[in-house]
């Protein structure tokens, strides 16, 4: 009979009361996990409204079983850093006994999988999402940082970047180990294209809006730049961020015709967005592998992107155009050639099954069992 693990997820993102949004991809990796394994989360969040020390509230759907516990913060560091190992403590007493533990974004707490790894020999993987990675600050918080990483990957018994693109700025900032890629989750049963879809020139950006990673600056002068020069197009914009300076710059170039905005949306709702539009725009300064072009090729939609962090590694020719970072002209004559038709894209559902084949809860699951397995079957020889 196949050997069923618990699995112990250690997030330092996660959907939370603060933020409903923050690291939903790392929820959909536990999902897909729990298609096969049993997994418990763990979350732990400081939220300064609460009245009590400690708030714990629990969530079970069958195999998964979701733990978080919210701590009051304080304006004293220390007494947060006590607070927050109080709150862990409390969480791993309730969990049941785990198999294996599993990191999700590398920070302070995950010496918590070292610490078991020294004492109960308690093996862990450690999956990488976090841009971080890619950047170069050297200041004194970062050295310490990365020291401390380069301790904690080097009792792991596999590294799981997202994208080659981490895997390679990883290693150049000290880290070695055994890497194996694995991408994030699309549920490609809600992401699906449409099976008559009309050309409407409508092009669509889905982000958290921070105009530092995200340049939503330069896509807004660009989408002005077309306005301007006479094309009829439409440029849904929205997401989870602010979206106030998005409304002032098409209030002051006097927009209204051609640049929309939405707030937040549920997964059903952007997968409503990209069935109804043409194109995705991307126009990132930093990224290592963003869930919505994923999303889009499993909906059959183009993307326009810049060509920064693991992108390309999982971007066919003929599923959109990659331009380089920050370059408002090079973006200009994408959607250009979109609005004007002269490119042509693959068949939506050739996008799809790509998206299927890389992306899937299946295909996921079945590359993270692979991985859980082969670290079981190396400690129990």
């Amino acid at each position: 009979m196949r050997q069923k693990l618990h699995i112990l997820f250690l997030p330092y993102w996660f959907p939370s009361k603060k933020n409903p949004k923050n690291g939903n991809f790392i929820l959909r990796h536990a999902q897909a996990v729990a298609t096969i394994h049993k997994v418990s989360i763990l979350y732990v969040e400081r939220d300064e409204r609460l009245k009590n020390e400690f708030e714990i509230t629990t969530d079970k759907e069958q195999n998964l079983f979701i733990l978080k516990i919210y701590y009051k913060g304080s304006s004293y560091k220390l007494i947060n850093y006590v607070k927050k190992c109080q709150a862990y403590i409390k969480g791993l007493g309730i969990i049941e006994k785990v198999d294996l533990l599993h990191i999700h974004v590398l920070h302070y707490y995950a010496i918590l999988a070292y610490y078991f790894k020294m004492k109960k020999n308690l093996n862990y993987v450690v999956t990488e999402h976090w841009s971080r990675w890619l950047t170069n600050n050297s200041s004194l918080s970062f050295k310490l940082y990365y020291l401390l990483m380069k301790l904690i990957c080097s009792k792991a018994s596999c590294l799981i970047p997202v994208t080659k693109d981490l895997e390679l700025n990883m290693k150049n900032k000290g880290i070695k180990g055994k890497f194996n890629i694995v991408p994030n989750v699309v549920n490609t049963e809600i992401f699906k294209p449409l099976d008559i879809k009309t050309k409407k020139n409508e092009f669509l950006h889905i982000s958290n809006l921070n105009n530092e990673y995200k340049n939503i600056t330069g896509i807004l002068n660009v989408a002005k730049r077309l306005a301007d020069s006479g094309y009829r197009f439409t440029l849904q914009i929205g997401g989870d961020g602010d979206n106030t300076h998005i409304k002032e710059f098409i209030k002051n170039n006097k927009l209204e015709e051609y640049i929309f905005t939405f707030n937040s949306l549920s997964e059903v709702e952007v997968s409503d967005k990209m069935k109804n539009a043409d194109l995705l725009v991307m126009f990132s300064n930093t990224e290592s592998q963003p869930c919505v072009i994923n999303e889009a090729f499993s909906c059959g939609l183009p993307v326009i992107s810049t060509n920064v962090g693991g992108i390309s590694e999982l971007f066919p020719e003929n599923f959109g155009i990659l331009i380089e970072k920050g370059n408002e002209d090079q973006l200009y004559e994408a959607m250009e050639k979109c609005i004007t038709g002269k490119v042509e894209f693959a068949e939506a559902d050739v996008m799809h099954q790509f998206s299927d084949k890389h992306f899937s809860i299946k295909s996921i699951a079945k590359k993270m069992d692979q991985i859980y397995m082969n670290v079981m079957l190396k400690y129990t020889k």
